[in-house]
This record gives structure tokens, sequence and C-alpha cells, in this order.
């Protein structure tokens, strides 16, 4: 496996944001180049690109970026509900591109509900963008993360939340996000995802506040608003248990159908694959990513 890539640290509206940052060992980096952006989905964190990272920067040449979530990870633990919104996700993005002088030539690559940033990144700048590449997309058509009012209230009891700290500890990562579920049992992947929750204190505080706040608008009104030259890559594991076909299918049709006939919109399909093709076919991942951004 990859070595875990340098941990940096930048203050983010406010909220101390951790992130990754590879940069091609082979060639010159320029902005020419380019940057690859990393979203990753609910309860991952930088951890699930480590494969990629450094293998895709020096195989495109163009630096690549991950960073954690509000919520995830290393960020720091914001116990605010009212900053647990999807547009303050995308702002949050929007401004760490900037202060890391991120401004042109951007290809984003989401997982899972990381879709649902890389979206909203899109349409607020077109300007930056020039590709998404989504995995497993979910939550831009259907979402069930947010909790309703009983939930939200029975989330709040401290006995309720020993319950999902020891659920969280006792069975992440979840084996049936991989094809080969042995992933799930290794020492390594078993670290990148309970560490986290080990170290912080403030870690299931922090996670009750986005189930119980997390804003699930629709996107419904907005798919014709992504921008025509903007190329799209859908991409999914065949053995996926996380999100149906079905949904990612409706999905695709949804982009077909809002987008001209000369936009670049493409499927893929990876075979004896779950939901996490980053952790689980990752050299796959960096050959279809490094031909679609380049090509």
């Amino acid at each position: 496996m990859t070595s875990s890539p340098t941990s940096y640290f930048i203050t983010v509206r406010g909220i101390r944001i951790h992130y990754n940052l590879a940069i091609p060992n082979n060639r010159i980096c320029s902005e020419n180049n380019g940057t690859i952006v990393f979203i990753h989905g609910f309860l991952c964190s930088t951890f699930t690109w480590n494969k990629c990272l450094q293998p895709l920067a020096d195989l495109t040449g163009y630096q690549v970026l991950a960073y954690d979530r509000l919520g995830f990870g290393l960020t720091e633990r914001i116990l605010n509900g009212e900053l647990y919104t999807r547009k303050n996700e995308e702002l949050i993005a929007l401004e760490l591109l900037n202060q890391l002088n991120i401004l042109n030539n951007i290809h984003l690559v989401s997982s899972s509900s990381g879709a649902v940033i890389a979206f909203d990144i899109a349409i607020a700048r077109p300007d930056l963008i020039q590709s998404i590449i989504f995995i497993a997309p979910y939550g831009l058509i259907t979402f069930q993360y947010s909790a309703g009012p009983i939930s939200r209230l029975f989330l709040g009891i401290q006995p309720i939340q020993y319950l999902i700290k020891f659920g969280l500890t006792h069975f992440l990562p979840f084996k049936n996000a991989y094809y080969n579920e042995d992933i799930a049992n290794d020492n390594i992947t078993r670290e990148g995802y309970l560490k986290p929750i080990h170290d912080d204190p403030l870690f299931i505080k922090s996670f009750i506040l986005f189930i119980q706040n997390y804003d699930a608008s629709s996107s419904n009104t907005l798919w014709n608003k992504l921008d025509k030259k903007l190329k799209i890559l859908i991409i999914i594991g065949e053995q996926d248990k996380i999100v149906p076909k079905e949904n990612i299918q409706e999905f695709y049709n949804i982009l077909k159908q809002n987008r001209s006939s000369e936009s670049i919109t493409e499927y893929v399909i990876i075979s004896q694959c779950g939901h996490l093709l980053q952790e689980e076919q990752a050299d796959k991942l960096i050959t279809l990513i490094n031909q679609f951004i380049t090509c």
C-alpha cells in the first residue's frame, strides 16, 4: 500500500481543515497542469484516498488534493449545528481552493455523498471546474442521513451517543462497502477509519450534529445549470451494496437528459468491486481518471 501522505492544516472560515496535497515527483507541476481534488463520502476521510494520491499525481503531472469534510477525519470538530449544511460545505471547499491558490483547471473526484459537494462547486464556479468524476454517487437524487424531529431528540441523549460510538468502533469500516469483505478486517484499513473516533473525544458530538442538522436540499431544479462543457464520468462497482445500480442509472439518465448531445457524459462499471473503488480497485480507478482528464 502507498504510505500515508503528509498532513497539513489550514484555517478556512474559522475552521481548522485537514488536507493532503500530493505533488508530482517526476514532472514539473504548474498551474497549467491543474489540480485533482478528492472529496470523500459519509464516515470516510482523506484516508480513503491514500492509494490514489501520489500515484495519480505522478501519472498525470497534476497536483492532487484531498481534504477532510466538516465533521470527519482530522478536520476540527465544530459544535455548532447551524454550520452543518450543504451550502456551508460548498463555501468551505471553495475557500479552501482559494487559499491554496487553486484557481483554474480543476478536476473534481467525489466518492458517494461527496457527489453533492462536487455538484454544488461546479454549479457555483463553472469557470474553475473542467470535469467531475462521480464514484458511486449518492445524495443528489435521494438522501437519508438527516434525522427526523423524533430521531434528533433521541440522538441528543448521552446513552444513545454511547451506543452510536460503540457501533462505529465495532463495525467500521463496514464490510458491505467492499466486494472483498476481508479488506474491512485489514489492520491498516481499520486504523484509518477508527483513528479519528479514538483520538478525538468530540468526534461523536460533531457526528451527531451532522446527522441532526445536515441540509439535504433537493438538486432537482439545478441539473440544467451544469456547464455544458463540463466533462462528467460516473464510475461504479458492479457489486456495490450501498448505492443501488438503479439509483445511479437514474442519476446518469437525468444528466444525459439535461445536457446537450455535444456534452461528454460517460458511465463505467468496474467488476469485482464494491462501493469504495478507491480502496478496492485503486489501480483501475487511477487509470480511468488519468484517461478521462487527459483525453
